[in-house]
């Protein structure tokens, strides 16, 4: 027996503590910027994999003064 099927992030219905634009880290692709909002699923274009939709908690938010300071230091 094959059960087929696709894996999907749904939206628990819940807000995103995430804005627009916020600066966040993934284990595995790394640092970028939100750019779409669907309840808990945000829209990330990360610098180095694309855009990726992640659910919000398995993503960080960086202090963009943190990554603004070192910017200006290089």
């Amino acid at each position: 027996m094959v059960i087929e099927g696709e894996l999907v992030a749904k939206s628990t219905g819940t807000t995103s503590e995430f804005s627009l634009d916020d600066r966040v880290f993934h284990q595995k692709f790394g640092y970028g910027n939100v750019v779409k909002i669907d309840g808990n699923k945000l829209t990330i274009a990360f610098e180095k994999a694309g855009e990726k939709k992640v659910v919000d908690s398995f993503v960080e938010r960086v202090e963009k003064k943190v990554v603004d300071s070192f910017v200006e230091r290089v």
